[in-house]
């Protein structure tokens, strides 16, 4: 083997790895890539569900205070009535009181 050959052998060499190195870079990039797509999917997918919890939760909590507020108007409104029935019937004995402080 002549030195012509071993230098010819050391160039193939060098384009080989030159080539397998290129190669290698190329799938190092696009292994990256993949993750960072594979990333980004995990993340807007945990987001999603995140905000289909968080607005069940609300949705939850709305229907609750709902009921509740309505428990709250009912009471309420029996309340009212019973204040309303008392005061139509004291009113005469109001009336009474009133004029008997006038004839006094």
């Amino acid at each position: 083997m002549g030195k012509m050959d071993v230098l010819r052998g050391i160039k193939e060499a060098e384009s080989s790895a030159t080539v397998l190195l290129e190669s290698a870079k190329s799938k190092a990039v696009q292994t990256l890539t993949n993750a960072r797509i594979k990333a980004a999917e995990i993340i807007k997918s945990a987001n999603k569900k995140s905000q289909v919890a968080t607005q069940a939760s609300l949705d939850g909590a709305r229907e609750s205070a709902s009921v509740e507020a309505d428990k709250v108007s009912t009471e309420g409104e029996s309340v009212l009535e019973a204040i309303h029935t008392s005061g139509v019937n004291r009113r005469q004995e109001a009336i009474k009181l009133v004029l008997s402080g006038f004839e006094e």
